[in-house]
């Protein structure tokens, strides 16, 4: 990502309603999603304003919270500070163009409505044995799509990116144009 999209989104972000819920798809895998071991570490990419870390945080997780936009982790950092008990957010400025994401560090991996292709091995790698990752993207609509198709996962595409990873569920919505699976990193990887 270059300054340019940084600045893109930092006007996107400033202009933006601030909403602190968790997205709807995220916290219908809350029965999922929560954690199974102590200490448990979560990385919630392109994250944002924090809405979803703040939920994994609520969860119980700590939280490795990366996005380009230092107004939105701003936003989240002031959130923080609000909270009381303090969650366990870390906000991180990354360029996620150029991220490199340790390897089997994670307990979850979030990512939601960012897309990334080149990251997508990096994130199922990320995982710790029995780890989660939770992907929702936005796909190419059947017809009439004016979204930049870059950003967009071609059918059938997000089924197969994360091969390595036991597919728990799969989910396509051409109709409105996204992709999400969850998937478990196995013990025999």
């Amino acid at each position: 990502m270059s300054d340019a999209d940084r600045e893109s989104w930092n006007r996107r972000h400033s202009a933006a309603k601030l909403d602190w819920r968790p997205s709807t798809w995220l916290s219908a895998h809350e029965e999922l999603i929560r954690p199974r071991r102590s200490n448990p570490l979560a990385l919630d990419l392109a994250c944002g304003t924090g809405q979803n870390a703040l939920y994994l945080a609520r969860l119980g997780y700590q939280v490795d919270a990366w996005d380009i936009s230092d107004v939105a982790l701003d936003l989240l950092c002031v959130q923080l500070e609000a909270s009381s008990p303090s969650f366990g957010v870390t906000p991180r400025q990354v360029d996620l163009d150029l991220a490199s994401i340790p390897t089997t560090t994670y307990d979850l991996v979030v990512d939601i409505n960012f897309l990334e292709r080149k990251l997508f091995h990096a994130m199922a790698e990320a995982l710790r044995p029995d780890g989660l990752l939770l992907v929702r993207v936005l796909m190419r609509k059947p017809a009439g799509d004016d979204r930049t198709p870059a950003y967009l996962l071609e059918p059938r595409e997000l089924q197969t990116a994360f091969a390595q990873l036991e597919s728990l569920e799969y989910i396509e919505d051409p109709l409105e144009g996204w992709a999400a699976v969850v998937a478990r990193r196995t013990t025999h990887h």
